[in-house]
């Protein structure tokens, strides 16, 4: 087994006994010197676990330890915060726009509208303990709604929904994909133009079961797994 593997298992062990999500490793340096080679191996062990998951750099930071990849049921009732919250992450979303735009072909089927009808969205940026983890593209129908929305800004979109606007939303349909970042998406979720997507397109209806909000999400694979319930 090469050494950078070696050690990349080495500090897997030591991560998950002796590291909480949120702490960073020693400089590279030290580690370089603690297992006696050069920086260049060390920083392949460290790449190793980059990818699978248990680390994350930031610049100008270090090495952060992170937690391991968050399950995410899918079904009617699952709700992004709710889900995170029970399984001790400390999710939040922040607002990046609020705009109206005319529905693309994508956004007009989701929701059941005219091609070009005009459509809100917002654009969000979601994280798990400070760590960004998914841009979502929120699209929504147009409504008296519209003028609370513009005091949203952080939080869980569909609870300010239900607080507000009296608005409850179900899950009625999920199609998962996969795709590499644009360059958006390496600026948001601070990943290179090599790390995977999971990609969710999302139709949420009303206590009227109208289509209401048609979501798509850009995911780091690495840090969240989607668990799809079939109830008997």
């Amino acid at each position: 087994m090469p050494r950078y593997q070696e050690i990349a298992l080495s500090l897997e062990k030591e991560i998950s006994h002796a590291y909480q999500a949120g702490q960073y490793l020693p400089p590279e340096q030290r580690l370089a010197e603690r297992y006696q080679v050069n920086r260049h191996t060390l920083r392949r062990a460290i790449d190793e676990l980059v990818l699978k998951g248990w680390l994350l750099r930031q610049q100008g930071k270090g090495v952060m330890v992170l937690s391991k990849p968050v399950r995410y049921p899918l079904h009617s009732g699952s709700k992004f915060t709710d889900n995170l919250l029970s399984a001790g992450a400390k999710p939040n979303s922040r607002l990046l726009s609020f705009i109206r735009t005319n529905a693309n072909q994508p956004v007009a089927k989701g929701l059941g509208v005219e091609l070009a009808s005009p459509v809100i969205q917002l654009k969000t940026l979601r994280f798990i303990d400070q760590v960004p983890i998914s841009i979502v593209f929120h699209h929504l129908r147009l409504g008296e709604h519209e003028a609370h929305l513009s005091q949203y800004q952080q939080g869980s979109l569909h609870s300010f929904l239900k607080q507000h606007c009296n608005i409850e939303l179900r899950r009625q349909q999920t199609v998962v994909g996969a795709q590499l970042p644009n360059n958006e998406d390496q600026a948001c979720l601070q990943i290179d133009a090599s790390n995977p997507l999971l990609t969710l397109q999302t139709v949420n209806v009303d206590q009227q079961h109208q289509a209401f909000e048609f979501s798509i999400s850009h995911i780091r694979a690495e840090l969240v797994e989607l668990s799809l319930e079939h109830p008997l």
